[in-house]
């Protein structure tokens, strides 16, 4: 959202300009400017310029299987704190949904903008109330292994060691929350003083330690880092006993959501290398 590409195909530009001519969103203010924006890895978003305001518009893939309701929900939940961009119509025949644009944004960086920022975000989020599925790590894992080709099934050992991880978060006291479950800095924008939470596809009640893990792993946090960050969440949540609670389960987090993001990339071609830098962070974490 925050920093546009380079170029674009005029084919794509115009396609997603025809695509903007047959939303009824727009039949009152046609686009005058269609640009490509930062592109993510399951869906393609582009800023849109009419007479009357800025947009974005976020185009999923056909094969996609996520809830687009579901997602709608919480990025109107999270906007309703100011939280998120306005989400302004989704079209499940198009496969698009369109928000308001935030302008002068830019990715958010951990160590520039602050942890506080983040945190106070994550806290409110957190809190937020929405009916979604609860996720269960083990049968998302069975899920995300069954859906791999017989040619590619991953490692054995490693697959035990996230099914360990999984059981470790069902015995350990929980902490379930409506979750983000993609904190990277693609998915978090700073603007104007003000951070905005983006992308909610795969929002949904879980362990709050999933998301500390997330920011901990994309954003690279040392161990000094990461406790302070456990402090200062649980500081925002104003309860203190949650920091012994997450901290148990962090380290089994870690490995989940590596695990997870691992066999995800596995299951797209094209995207071996990315499979491959989660498997190794995996490994990493099982020494």
């Amino acid at each position: 959202m925050a920093q546009s590409l380079s170029a674009a195909a005029s084919s794509e530009i115009e396609r997603v300009t025809r695509l903007c001519q047959r939303l009824e969103f727009f039949v009152s203010q046609p686009p005058l400017q269609v640009k490509p924006l930062s592109h993510g890895e399951s869906n393609q978003s582009y800023y849109v310029k009419t007479a009357r305001g800025e947009y974005v518009l976020r185009c999923y893939p056909a094969e996609s299987m996520v809830c687009r309701q579901q997602e709608l929900r919480c990025q109107h939940a999270a906007a309703a704190q100011n939280l998120a961009p306005p989400p302004l119509c989704l079209n499940n025949h198009y496969q698009i949904m369109l928000s308001e644009y935030i302008p002068l944004g830019v990715a958010f960086d951990y160590n520039l903008h602050g942890a506080t920022v983040l945190l106070t975000a994550l806290a409110k989020f957190h809190q937020l109330s929405v009916q979604t599925p609860l996720l269960e790590c083990s049968v998302y894992l069975q899920q995300l292994v069954m859906a791999l080709p017989e040619s590619d099934k991953p490692d054995a050992e490693l697959v035990a060691l996230l099914c360990n991880a999984a059981e470790q978060m069902h015995i350990l006291q929980s902490d379930t929350v409506l979750c983000h479950l993609d904190l990277h800095a693609d998915n978090i924008l700073f603007a104007g003083q003000q951070l905005w939470l983006l992308d909610f596809e795969y929002s949904q009640l879980a362990d709050s330690s999933l998301d500390l893990a997330a920011i901990s792993l994309h954003f690279n946090l040392t161990p000094a880092q990461e406790m302070a960050m456990l402090q200062e969440y649980v500081g925002l949540r104003q309860q203190s006993e949650l920091n012994t609670v997450i901290e148990k389960k962090l380290i089994a987090a870690k490995r989940l959501y590596c695990g997870f993001c691992w066999l995800w990339y596995l299951a797209i071609p094209g995207y071996q290398q990315q499979a491959k830098r989660w498997q190794q962070r995996l490994l990493q974490l099982s020494v």
